[in-house]
């Protein structure tokens, strides 16, 4: 495993900020959402970091450590909502959950590559993974609340979903 090398401060404190345009107006569906970000904010932050106090090699294993977190509560929220689509006779299941499968496979694959050496974290891998989180939001998972929206009971057929 690399070890990370000291960088400049970033200048912004949160890097994925929720905000209202990417809610969906479901409760359960925008609390996973909003959790998701919250941890990615903690990867983010951890490869800001430039205390001086934070040995590089333990800040590195902490970022690795929130990547894999990262990883298995998308895992978990992506299981949920494939859960719901197929419930709710969703149309657009199928290439929704492909696109699911696309980022958690390439989420891992970075995650292994980083892991072994073969890859250090970079901004640029970070904004392309904010970029999907974002855009995934609010174009398709848009249309499935949409889609809910018109066709699902109420709220409460989303209960079952376990909080993450």
């Amino acid at each position: 495993m690399k070890k990370l090398s000291k960088i400049k401060s970033f200048p912004m404190k949160i890097f994925v900020e929720w905000q209202y345009e990417c809610s969906l107006g479901r409760e359960i569906m925008d609390r996973q959402h909003s959790h998701l970000a919250v941890i990615f904010n903690k990867v983010c932050e951890l490869y800001f970091n430039t205390d001086e106090q934070t040995d590089l090699e333990q800040r590195s294993n902490q970022l690795h450590e929130q990547l894999n977190i990262l990883h298995e509560k998308t895992k978990e929220h992506f299981n949920i909502e494939d859960d719901l689509m197929l419930r709710e006779n969703y149309p657009g299941h199928t290439e929704h959950a492909r696109n699911h499968l696309m980022l958690l496979a390439e989420l891992k694959h970075y995650i292994r590559r980083v892991e072994k050496g073969l890859e250090n974290i970079n901004i640029a891998a970070l904004r392309s993974l904010k970029s999907w989180f974002i855009s995934h939001i609010i174009n398709d998972d848009k249309k499935f609340a949409d889609f809910l929206r018109v066709h699902s009971q109420d709220e409460l057929t989303l209960a079952h979903s376990v909080d993450m």
